[in-house]
């Protein structure tokens, strides 16, 4: 499956991103050198490593798209649950890149060095989303139905009452039952690390019915609705046992609708972030295109 390379060599680069041990990346490099090993095909097998990887993550274990045993890729699966999407993904294109770059390169041992301690540095830096999400730290958590009983507290039961219906801005009754699973789902998977499936399960349509919750979501998120990842997902906040059914279509209901942001200041805030700027120092070719705001 891994040609010139087995997966226990090339394990050894995930072992060393694990632990962020750089040390382990250079006497990795020089044992290639010693044993005459070529470093432009261990680069080529190292980034179909890390496709196999990412393609493990997002599929399970047991899938046609990785020319492997059901063995090898079981291994896969168990490495890159160490792994969040987001990690594997920027690992796979990091190591394409370097792989151009050794095609032309007149001291590839220098360059496999550099590139394989940029690995490491890029797997502690924050994601860009989190580093946006915690620049409103001044701000509280979003209220919640702990704040009523405040209210009422200086209300009558029924004038309380009648205020929280007329400030409701109008929705469909199929919003309002799609919008809490939907966004507690996409916070406990921004959490988990799984930005793929978050976006996929914020472009669906969520409902539940007799214990079971249903996704209708659009064909081009297909690959990132696992089912499993989905269902330990779903047991952590229903605290229960609940059945999961995905079908691919249009979404009768729309994503859920965040206040329009002025885009010139989220992302001035984004860039201005020392993390975000370190990332830009190391990888100064790199480009900031999107900048999310996942706190609103």
């Amino acid at each position: 499956m891994l040609g010139m390379f087995s997966l226990d060599s090339l394990g050894e680069v995930t072992q060393a991103l694990s632990a962020s041990d750089s040390r382990r990346m250079l006497d990795l490099v020089l044992e290639l050198e010693r044993n005459g090993r070529s470093l432009q095909h261990f680069c080529r097998e190292l980034a179909r490593y890390f496709r196999n990887l990412l393609v493990a993550k997002v599929a399970g274990a047991n899938t046609r798209l990785i020319a492997a045993s059901a063995q090898e890729q079981q291994r896969l699966a168990e490495i890159a649950a160490g792994f969040s999407e987001d990690d594997l993904t920027r690992y796979l294109q990091m190591t394409l890149d370097l792989f151009k770059e050794l095609q032309f390169s007149l001291q590839p041992r220098l360059h496999l060095e550099i590139g394989l301690l940029r690995l490491i540095q890029a797997g502690r830096l924050l994601p860009i989303e989190e580093a946006l999400a915690d620049l409103g730290g001044t701000g509280g958590p979003p209220p919640t139905t702990g704040h009523k009983p405040q209210a009422t507290s200086h209300t009558p039961p029924a004038a309380a009452s009648a205020p929280a219906t007329s400030h409701q801005p109008p929705t469909t009754a199929a919003a309002n039952a799609v919008a809490p699973w939907r966004d507690r789902l996409h916070s406990a998977l921004v959490e988990a690390g799984m930005q793929f499936t978050a976006d996929a399960v914020e472009h669906s349509e969520v409902a539940e019915s007799n214990g079971e919750l249903l996704f209708t979501t659009p064909a081009e998120f297909s690959l990132a609705m696992n089912e499993k990842d989905i269902l330990k997902i779903v047991h952590k906040i229903a605290g229960r046992q609940m059945r999961v059914k995905i079908t691919l279509g249009t979404p009768h209901v729309a994503p859920a609708g965040r206040p329009a942001a002025t885009a010139d200041e989220v992302s001035e805030r984004a860039l201005g972030h020392p993390e975000v700027k370190r990332f830009q120092e190391m990888f100064p070719d790199a480009q900031v295109r999107v900048v999310r705001n996942l706190k609103e």
